[in-house]
């Protein structure tokens, strides 16, 4: 069977999010908006005015920066006591992941509204939840994905693009490990198998960071919004979630995932985790040289980190591969969605090739 899921709307461009009172006002007409501090200041005035504008007064739910069960849980009843009958998330992934816990919890339907572009989570149905000391403690799935998306470049462009860099590395390994996912005919996350649609836009994302990705990174930077920084945040924000959901992860979502398991290695985003995490399913694939030199060329062109040392690392012992290469084999792994047998051995060698090959490529 083939299965495949979809936001109800998507918008995006510079502007965007004047019409957000519109938008929220398809879906209720008492919002409750879960945003950060950080993010109320910079947008919180403007959220009241457009949401004034269609007759909408907002209930702000506070957010202390961890998508915990607390968390989720104190917005939860703030929607209750308040009566909201439609959520928006404002802000990063984890304030975006507990406004669609909220959604998860009442039933009601949530806008999504990313201030960066770092990761294709604001597409997904996926919450990932910490405690509320910032450890890890799994994925929570809503039944659907979000209602609506409202993505404005203009706010994107403004964002350190660091951000932005992180999105392009999400965004780069979903073609590969889309393929990997078909290849090995394992489940996506919707329990079924990728559609034609699925790896159409997991291919088509790949070709969009590639060809637009450096001169994105340099209009942003430069805090413009351009053809090629609005064809570079779909790729991020809206190709990579519904191929990677459509489709599966891999080798480079498991690697990357490992590597916060290292105590050395803390504030790293998740795009410049699963980005180094591609070069070991890279080399795990049996990809040529010139097909390596390729892709570390283009991570050095946009400014993605391709070795445990500008992780964090100062020294990448034999330990530390191993310690990686074990969380990732780990049973129930996302590493086994590849199609071919990995054991913590062979990730462990295809682990120390793949950042030696980085650091030399760095070195040259």
């Amino acid at each position: 069977m083939l299965a495949m899921g979809f936001p109800l709307i998507y918008r995006q461009g510079e502007g965007a999010f004047d019409s957000l009172g519109e938008l929220t006002a398809m879906f209720g007409s008492n919002p409750l908006v879960v945003a950060d501090q950080f993010v109320r200041e910079m947008l919180g005035d403007r959220t009241v005015q457009v949401l004034a504008a269609v007759g909408r007064r907002p209930v702000f739910a506070p957010f202390d920066g961890e998508c915990s069960p607390e968390a989720i849980d104190r917005a939860s009843a703030e929607a209750r006591s308040a009566q909201c009958d439609v959520i928006v998330g404002m802000g990063g992934g984890k304030v975006l992941d507990a406004a669609k816990g909220v959604k998860l919890q009442c039933g009601l339907p949530v806008v999504i509204v990313p201030t960066i572009a770092s990761n294709d989570s604001p597409t997904s149905r996926l919450i990932i939840t910490y405690s509320a000391a910032g450890e890890f403690i799994g994925p929570r799935f809503m039944t659907t994905n979000p209602d609506a998306i409202l993505v404005d470049t203009g706010i994107i462009a403004r964002a350190p693009v660091r951000f932005l860099v992180a999105g392009i590395g999400d965004a780069l390994v979903t073609k590969f490990e889309a393929d990997q996912c078909r290849d090995s005919g394992v489940e996506n996350f919707f329990g079924g198998r990728p559609t034609e649609a699925a790896l159409c836009l997991a291919d088509h994302c790949y070709r969009l960071v590639r060809e637009y990705g450096e001169k994105a990174v340099a209009d942003a930077a430069a805090t413009r919004v351009t053809p090629d920084l609005e064809k570079v945040v779909e790729a991020c924000v809206l190709l990579s979630g519904l191929g990677f959901e459509g489709c599966g992860v891999a080798a480079a979502h498991a690697v990357g995932m490992a590597i916060p398991q290292l105590s050395e290695i803390k504030g790293v985003l998740h795009g410049e985790e699963v980005a180094v995490g591609l070069l070991t399913q890279l080399v795990l694939e049996g990809r040529d040289d010139a097909f390596m030199q390729d892709i570390l060329a283009f991570y050095e062109a946009v400014g993605l980190p391709s070795t445990l040392q500008q992780l964090g690392l100062a020294v990448v012992t034999d330990a530390h591969l191993k310690a990686i290469a074990d969380f990732a084999a780990r049973p129930q792994s996302r590493i086994h969605n590849m199609a071919m047998p990995i054991d913590a051995k062979r990730l462990k060698d295809a682990l120390g090739r793949a950042n030696a090959m980085a650091t030399a490529f760095r070195e040259r």
